[in-house]
């Protein structure tokens, strides 16, 4: 009689906190949906709030394949399909770029009143290395915060930029149609461009610290959402999705193949013991080539050189523009 008495009581208690739980925890993913203010600034998140909420992680049978290419040892990993939906964007002006060099992925989001809208989605291809850029010639790709955000300096006419990677077919032409420039602080000649006879290489790591994509790709993020000003944020290999990416993934049905538990991505280390898989091989001769690593500074210099009458090497770029670069 007195247990009935007691369990009486503590039932409707139990009830009441159940509810402020659940209370407390939707308030707390409101909050994170706000990744981006009415003008279309990008804010910082918190990161533990993006663990609460985080989306399953891909089957292992979708992994990173080392492969041998041209004597460098690279990643690459499965293609997923492009996602290109113009006709949700509302303000081209409040749209912003996010990369996720864990998941070889490059996403553009508007931000919509206290919303925000994925509106496109491509593979992409970051350096031989992982971790932080942190000189030339290191073969990493920088990354930054969504409260340090890089941007679009420029977006320059890249279809007649070749270069030679030595592999026996000469000067061709390597970087797409549109190379947009990044502002990224202590290091220059970072930009987003094609993957002219290089398209192997994305989704993947292969470059010096550019990003790659396919070529059709930077021609539709040309055309469709990027502008000068840009904001550019380029997420570390151990940072995951962060609460706004993963409402709007939830919301609009977004599905992808590449989600990798950040745990079990290859380190450095693990990339140069692990058995490489045969890749292509100097001399072959093959629609797509390997990157021979580059200075970042180099790109679209030296790939003006054979029509400027030489080196451009110093060139800055009003002086490439005026030779027509």
């Amino acid at each position: 009689m007195q247990r009935n008495k007691v369990l009486k009581k503590i039932v409707p208690i139990t009830a009441v906190l159940v509810l402020l739980a659940c209370s407390g925890s939707a308030s707390n993913k409101e909050k994170a949906e706000k990744a981006v203010d009415v003008e279309g600034n990008v804010v910082e998140v918190q990161a533990e709030q993006a663990a609460v909420m985080a989306l399953p992680y891909s089957d292992e049978s979708v992994r990173e394949h080392v492969v041998m290419d041209y004597g460098n040892r690279t990643i690459r990993t499965d293609a997923d399909k492009t996602i290109s939906e113009p006709q949700l964007v509302k303000n081209k002006q409040k749209c912003f770029i996010v990369m996720s060099k864990k998941d070889y992925y490059l996403y553009v989001y508007e931000a919509q009143a206290e919303d925000t809208v994925l509106v496109a989605r491509y593979d992409c291809c970051f350096a031989l290395k992982k971790g932080n850029k942190e000189r030339q010639g290191d073969m990493r790709t920088p990354h930054c915060t969504m409260k340090t955000p890089f941007s679009i300096s420029q977006i320059a006419d890249a279809s007649t930029w070749s270069h030679d990677f030595g592999d026996g077919r000469g000067s061709i032409k390597s970087y797409g149609d549109y190379f947009l420039r990044l502002v990224t602080p202590g290091h220059k000649g970072i930009g987003i461009h094609g993957s002219t006879n290089n398209s192997e290489s994305v989704p993947g790591r292969a470059s010096e610290g550019c990003i790659r994509l396919k070529d059709e790709d930077i021609i539709d993020l040309r055309q469709n959402y990027a502008f000068v000003g840009m904001k550019v944020v380029i997420k570390a290999e151990n940072v995951d999705d962060l609460p706004f990416e993963i409402r709007a993934m939830e919301k609009q049905k977004i599905q992808r193949k590449r989600h990798f538990d950040p745990s079990k991505t290859l380190t450095n280390e693990q990339i140069q013991r692990a058995d490489a898989e045969q890749g292509r091989v100097k001399g072959q001769r093959h629609h797509a080539d390997a990157e021979i690593p580059i200075g970042e500074e180099e790109i679209g210099n030296n790939a003006a050189a054979s029509n400027t009458g030489g080196s451009t090497k110093n060139m800055t770029l009003e002086e490439l523009k005026a030779h027509g670069r």
